[in-house]
């Protein structure tokens, strides 16, 4: 490896370890969750300023990979009908993909999908609108899941 490589990447490591987003440790068939709460209003579709930025935040490792697959698949809660809540689960990983192409990721590498609200994480009783959209958070994810790492 050449010294301006190496300065390059050990700047790259330093920078990612400081920032408190380092994934040094990503593995073929690694996935990252990502709190939809915190990257979109709820409901809606459009990131906001810092999941944008936590988004950003794992593109740096996920490009020291190698060659990788990504996809991204979006989860909604079981609140609205099943139609509107896969559409926006599909919204939502698309908006997640555009990030990571943005950022460098090569296009024809990275997919999204949605799932809508059939792989909840948390089964939540019914109960008053606000008390259920605070139990049934933990659905609404974005995943990126890392695949077919060629080195």
């Amino acid at each position: 490896m050449n010294d301006k490589r190496r300065t390059l990447l050990t700047g790259m490591i330093a920078t990612l370890a400081l920032s408190g987003c380092a994934q040094l440790n990503l593995k073929p068939n690694d996935k990252i969750f990502l709190d939809a709460d915190v990257l979109f209003e709820f409901g809606k579709h459009t990131l906001k300023p810092e999941g944008r930025r936590q988004i950003q935040q794992y593109v740096p490792s996920i490009k020291m990979r190698g060659e990788t697959w990504v996809t991204v698949i979006g989860h909604t809660d079981r609140i609205g009908n099943q139609r509107a809540n896969d559409a926006l689960s599909l919204r939502r990983a698309e908006a997640v993909r555009e990030v990571l192409v943005a950022e460098g990721l090569m296009a024809d590498r990275v997919s999204a999908r949605g799932a809508g609200s059939r792989n909840p994480v948390v089964e939540c009783p019914d109960q008053p609108r606000n008390q259920l959209i605070q139990c049934l958070a933990p659905n609404r994810r974005v995943e990126i899941n890392i695949s077919e790492v060629r080195w």
